[in-house]
């Protein structure tokens, strides 16, 4: 029966009873699973409450005459009240402690077969206070623990949910029954017989009328839906009868529309021929201006400007005057008359003669002229007239707002320049003014590039000196630094040599008696203390000195060592306080206080000579990043570079100044090498530590910072300055411009570094913060550009 149910439900799955019936199943379901879990949920926290009443009662009780059992020590009743707790179901585990808190315990525990803890069940834990008489003081004599059994919670519980299942089955079983019920009846038999009506609905069928088998008088939403079904079939029915009519008024017009077709394309015929012969004359007037504003030179331009006019207008002399630099005349750049070339030549702007200068001086579009004032104008030198020009018109060459010539145009024929032919020409000195003006500003660049090309040389020696100017500028500034450096090592030196040569007397004088009166083992245990100080170790202050000296002084006086103070100052100095236990035979010797004097005499030797090695390194690399830093190749050449040895070259020569109270971070990630010029480079980093220093007064945090952006290099570096104030930010690279005091800056430095990055192809950019310090971002394109 299930099956066949199931059967129908997926057969009629489209149907709205179904659905519904789905709907209602599936809200029942929900609605059931709420109601189960909320009532679970509180059958459990009622029991579970109820049980942790139940333990909180058996504490009460056994609290007040357990403690006078364990404070009798009565082991009977003890036992009476654990035996009495396991009865009790919920208990799952009893747990008496006898004893007070720190002191010797005993503990008695009773536990329930299966109970392994307590889980989510509640637990009780007592403490056991007893006062043996009124006012006496109150004695903590024990503790009782008492612990739940889960499994009777879930025990319980399992009962209430099968009740709690039963009872919400059952009745969403019955509101689902219902709302279906309600629903068949009152919703999905009219729907039906709705949906039956408007499947078997025809257009001759539009009179007959939907009703419904129901009680008159109602006015919900299927009575509504019936109303709007009738009115919707009559308003079909009158659209129908006016779609007929509009029909046979359609076909009436459709008559009428085929003749006028007919008329109008013959009309259409005739236009399309005229049109043809347009479109050739706008086709060539495209070509003009595709040829002319392709060409930068002037004269090929006007050639190809009279050929094309010759093409398309009656022709006879042309002519390009091209307004002079000078401002002040008009020359013509090409002038052809009945097939004759004219020379150069010029009209100065003064001479009002001329219709050109006219043209030129004029407001107007063009200007068009007939043959008795093309007489009263001058002929161009060279040039014969051989008959009289009858038209001429002449048409400014306006580019970017601007006159800058001026083109004839001249026919042997009278009225030969209509409006067809007027258009023509618009449009072609329109493109020529486009192209001369091309053609003019690329001569002048030209003329203008060679010039450049020999100041930009110039411009690169004077910049190449003023880079190394700068660079020998701060160099300067670093010599009292670097020669302070240098005189550091070499003081290191000049102690070590005194401290190696007292050391080698006191060795001379004594070694040979030391090694007489030690045996083998004593001799290659005195060797090992010697080597000792050669190990590589950690520097020690002063006060770490002293601490390990007392510490060992202490461990040396414990093992009844003599002048346990000396020897532990002597066995700190080499090295050797944490191998204590190997010297012991040296230290228990009867000459052990010489025995060390000469170890230590010997190990000063060897010390000493690694101190001088040290510093003898360190004037070398002081001296190395000297050179390279003062190094200046105006012939160098991009090469790839690690900017980390830039940077640290630059950094050893101001170690001086950031001795005295710099902090110095460097955070340095992994950056491929960059194709650059490392000298200029180096003169970036120069000038910009040298201002962060600067900035902070030589007090303050410097970090440098390199790392990969995508692909380029940045390099940055900040201070913990004052900043720089917005109002100065826009001017800070700008040429001789400085905030230093007069002697201190020459305002160069930041400029000189734009230019460097700029010729790297990079950039430089910069944040600053008022009270908050200033960082300079440097970016450089990784491989070759």
């Amino acid at each position: 029966m299930k099956r066949g149910l199931l059967r129908s439900l997926l057969k009629h799955r489209e149907s709205l009873g179904t659905r519904m019936v789905l709907a209602t199943l599936a809200f029942c379901l929900i609605f059931t699973l709420l109601a189960v879990a909320a009532q679970t949920w509180s059958a459990w926290r009622t029991r579970h409450a109820a049980m942790q009443a139940e333990i909180e009662l058996i504490a009460q009780v056994y609290q007040s005459t357990l403690r006078k059992a364990v404070w009798d020590m009565d082991r009977e009743a003890i036992q009476a009240h654990l035996s009495s707790a396991a009865s009790v179901q919920s208990i799952g585990h009893a747990e008496l402690t006898l004893g007070a808190s720190g002191s010797h315990t005993e503990r008695l525990e009773f536990t329930r077969p299966g109970w392994i803890g307590p889980g989510r069940a509640p637990q009780r834990q007592v403490p056991l206070i007893y006062q043996a008489y009124a006012g006496g003081r109150q004695e903590v004599v024990g503790e009782l623990l008492l612990a739940g059994d889960e499994r009777q919670l879930w025990a319980s519980l399992r009962e209430a949910v099968r009740a709690i299942v039963l009872t919400q089955l059952v009745q969403s079983l019955l509101l689902a029954g219902f709302i279906m019920l309600m629903f068949s009846r009152l919703v999905t038999v009219h729907v039906r017989r709705i949906a039956m009506h408007l499947a078997r609905m025809r257009p001759e069928e539009l009179g007959e009328r939907l009703s419904l088998a129901r009680r008159a008088g109602r006015s919900d939403e299927l009575t509504m839906l019936v109303s709007g079904i009738n009115h919707l079939q009559d308003r079909l029915s009158e659209y129908l009868q006016q779609k007929r009519r509009y029909e046979e008024e359609l076909a009436t017009h459709r008559d009428r529309l085929a003749e006028l077709v007919r008329e109008r394309t013959a009309e259409l015929s005739s236009a399309n021929q005229a049109l043809g012969k347009s479109a050739d004359v706008l086709r060539e007037v495209g070509n003009v201006g595709m040829e002319l504003t392709t060409s930068l030179d002037m004269h090929a331009i006007c050639v190809a400007l009279h050929q094309h006019q010759r093409r398309l207008l009656p022709l006879d002399g042309f002519g390009v005057a091209m307004l002079a630099p000078s401002g002040d005349r008009l020359d013509f750049v090409y002038y052809v008359e009945d097939e004759m070339l004219a020379p150069s030549s010029s009209l100065m702007l003064t001479d009002l003669r001329w219709l050109t200068v006219r043209t030129f001086l004029s407001e107007a579009e063009m200007m068009v002229a007939d043959e008795q004032e093309s007489s009263q104008s001058p002929t161009p030198e060279g040039v014969v007239a051989q008959a009289p020009m009858r038209s001429v018109t002449l048409w400014p060459l306006v580019a970017n707002g601007k006159r800058i010539g001026v083109v004839i145009s001249q026919s042997h024929q009278a009225m030969a320049y209509q409006a067809r032919e007027l258009e023509i020409l618009r449009s072609t000195v329109a493109y020529a003014a486009i192209a001369l003006a091309n053609a003019s500003a690329y001569a002048a660049v030209e003329a203008a590039r060679g010039e450049a090309a020999h100041a930009l040389e110039e411009l690169r020696q004077a910049q190449g000196q003023l880079v190394q100017s700068e660079k020998m500028a701060a160099l300067g500034q670093l010599v009292a630094g670097v020669a302070h450096e240098i005189n550091t090592p070499i003081a290191a030196v000049k102690s070590s040599g005194r401290n190696i040569a007292d050391a080698l007397r006191h060795t001379l004088e004594h070694l040979p008696t030391v090694l007489q009166l030690l045996d083998g083992p004593q001799r290659d245990c005195f060797s090992r203390l010697i080597g000792q100080v050669l190990e590589p170790a950690a520097l020690l202050s002063s006060s770490e000195e002293r601490r390990l000296t007392r510490l060992l002084a202490a461990q040396l006086e414990a093992a009844g060592v003599a002048e346990a103070r000396h020897k532990a100052a002597l066995l700190v100095q080499m090295r050797a306080q944490q191998r204590l236990d190997d010297y012991l035979p040296l230290l228990m010797h009867a000459q052990s206080r010489l025995i060390l004097d000469t170890a230590h005499s010997t190990a000063t030797i060897a010390s000493n000579t690694e101190n001088i090695n040290l510093a003898v390194d360190r004037v070398a690399k002081i001296i190395f990043a000297l050179k390279s830093y003062s190094r200046f190749d105006r012939d160098a050449e991009f090469a790839e570079a690690d900017l980390r040895d830039g940077i640290e070259t630059v950094l050893t020569i101001y170690q001086s100044k950031l001795r005295g109270g710099i902090e110095l971070q460097r955070e340095y990630g992994e950056v491929p090498p960059v194709w650059c010029l490392p000298d200029e480079l180096n003169q970036v980093w120069t000038n910009l530590i040298h201002n962060a220093l600067q900035a902070m007064q030589y007090k303050g945090r410097l970090r440098i910072a390199l790392a990969r952006q995508g692909e380029e290099a940045l390099v940055s570096i900040s201070d913990s300055g004052p900043g720089i104030p917005p109002e100065l930010m826009k001017r800070i690279f700008e040429p001789f411009f400085t905030t230093k005091p007069a002697g201190e800056g020459s305002g160069l430095g930041l400029d000189i570094v734009s230019k460097i990055v700029a010729k790297h192809h990079g950039r430089i950019e910069v944040r600053s913060e008022p009270g908050m310090g200033s960082c300079f971002m440097v970016f450089l394109p990784l491989g070759q550009a």
